[in-house]
């Protein structure tokens, strides 16, 4: 067998998005039998980057040891035995730095690990990057009651940079590659993060976009792949106008330089405008795209704009601060534009959804949450979605309540509430919305434990479905909120996290954050969430 791990990637993307409350799995090792493309096991209980493992010679056991700097102060870490065939884990120790590297002993008695020292200012030496701890720690089938304490020798330095794993290989990637391409007998390797976004394009088609490309075009049937690709840049967003339109960014480092809009119309893209600093777009149902500036990476941007697609127009409003932690809100497609505000516009506190109009003009709708002076009335990493039925126009809105002590941070939040709109609806349908609910009441809430991925409105089957962080599915019934069914999503058995959905003629498309898409049927979705889990393929 072989062991390969991986760090999944958080959900950052679109560019001017960052959403991060419960997710469940951040690291992932999976174990491969020969010339087998799916793991037979994996483990995704650690939540720091896997730097080594190692088999024990004689027990179905693997150490795995984990670590990063924090970027501050401390090198943490995370040291476990996992069982693959009992899919059972335990700490080797209670408390332990960043772990560089472990190796079972011959007799499989003892654990050797190389660690950090704690943190920048322990030990002894001038460079802390540069100095690892040996340690020795005893193997056995046991639990977190009987996990030691580890106690580091600061004279037991040793100097990083000599030892073998530290010293750079500058053929270790293509090694790895050509290891791999022999183990799973494969000519050919190739990798893709995330689906940060996807959507039908027509009733056999669907299209993509991810870190390796601009745009992807997949057929449901054939499995035939189109795709655009453009070294630099990548495409994030699929906005649902008629054409689509795709956001797409040029990236240096980690710095997003240009924020682009192409058309994709005949199997083709064209440009439509191109932005300096990094702009997060969303568009309404008469195509217009509203393009919000990330103030924190602004380039030589200076405003927020509104693009007419149709005739290349373009107009800059400032609309206010921005922040993808407490600004992103997502809702596309809409018959109007929606943005998050705070109060002063200035701020990224007291938001309320706001409308826009073509000419930058703001309409204040209704505060996210009531504002009573705790941090709890601060809304942040919030998730909008437009839905239209029988009770009338408004918006599902999903988001965490802010709390300063990140071990309490886990309290979210989604709502249903309407909207006021003279163009949206009329006649009888209007009157009984008005009657259901006034405009500031909300027509159902509930409490959530992790933040919201996806939401998508399905329309004919009155459904809302909605992804989150921790890896579950849920649908809602538009009216009253009521579960219909909610899952830990699997693919071919293995837990996934969907970042993205889109549904059209009675089937839901999903991207999921391990580079998966998957098209399942509405029929088969709420036949399926019974057992607790929702399986995809």
């Amino acid at each position: 067998m072989i062991a390969i791990a991986s760090t999944l990637p958080l959900l950052t993307n679109p560019p001017g998005r960052a959403s991060y409350m419960g997710q469940r799995i951040c690291q992932r090792l999976a174990l491969h039998h020969r010339g087998e493309a799916s793991p037979f096991a994996v483990f995704d209980r650690l939540h720091l980057p896997i730097n080594d493992v190692s088999f024990h010679p004689f027990d179905p056991v693997i150490a795995v040891a984990a670590g990063s700097y924090d970027g501050g102060y401390l090198f943490e870490g995370e040291l476990f035995l996992w069982d693959w065939q009992e899919d059972r884990s335990w700490p080797v120790a209670r408390d332990v730095p960043e772990v560089e590297s472990c190796s079972f002993s011959e007799d499989g008695k003892l654990l050797d690990i190389l660690v950090r020292p704690w943190n920048e200012e322990w030990g002894e030496g001038d460079d802390p990057f540069d100095r690892v701890y040996p340690l020795s720690l005893p193997y056995g089938q046991s639990g977190a009651a009987d996990t030691a304490d580890v106690e580091i020798d600061p004279g037991q330095t040793i100097v990083r940079h000599t030892l073998e794993f530290a010293k750079p290989d500058p053929d270790q990637h293509e090694t790895i590659e050509r290891q791999l391409r022999a183990w799973f007998g494969v000519d050919e390797l190739s990798s893709r993060g995330a689906i940060w976004d996807v959507a039908w394009l027509d009733d056999a088609r669907i299209v993509a976009v991810h870190n390796d490309c601009l745009l992807e075009i997949h057929d449901v049937a054939s499995g035939g792949v189109i795709s655009f690709r453009e070294d630099g840049r990548y495409g994030a967003d699929i906005l649902r106008t008629l054409p689509p339109v795709i956001g797409v960014y040029d990236v240096a480092g980690w710095q997003v330089r240009h924020s682009r809009l192409l058309a994709l119309s005949n199997d083709s893209l064209s440009e439509i405008a191109t932005f300096e600093g990094c702009y997060n777009f969303a568009s309404s149902k008469d195509g217009l795209v509203l393009g919000r500036l990330d103030r924190h990476r602004v380039g030589g941007a200076k405003a927020d704009v509104i693009v007419d697609p149709k005739t290349s127009d373009v107009r800059f409003a400032d609309l206010g601060h921005y922040d993808c932690f407490n600004h992103f809100l997502g809702i596309d497609g809409a018959p109007d534009l929606f943005i998050l505000q705070g109060r002063p516009e200035t701020s990224h506190e007291n938001k309320r959804l706001c409308r826009v109009q073509p000419d930058g003009a703001v309409e204040p709708l209704w505060p996210v949450l009531r504002a009573d002076g705790s941090h709890a009335s601060h809304a942040m990493e919030c998730l909008g979605c437009y839905v239209e039925d029988e009770l009338g126009p408004g918006i599902i809105m999903t988001g965490r309540h802010y709390d300063p002590d990140p071990n309490k941070g886990k309290r979210g939040f989604i709502f249903r509430r309407p909207i006021a709109s003279g163009d949206a609806v009329g006649g009888s349908l209007r009157s009984r919305w008005l009657r259901h609910a006034g405009a500031d009441q909300e027509i159902w809430r509930f409490a959530t434990t992790a933040n919201a991925s996806a939401i998508v409105y399905a329309r004919k089957e009155e459904l809302i479905l909605v992804a989150f962080l921790d890896g579950t599915l849920s649908l809602l019934n538009a009216a009253d909120g009521a579960v219909v069914i909610t899952g830990h999503v699997t693919i071919e058995g293995l837990p996934t996290v969907i970042y993205c959905m889109d549904a059209a003629d009675g089937s839901l498309a999903a991207g999921t954050f391990d580079g998966r898409i998957a098209v399942i049927p509405f029929g088969q979705l709420r036949n399926g969430g019974s057992t607790g889990r929702i399986e995809l393929a």
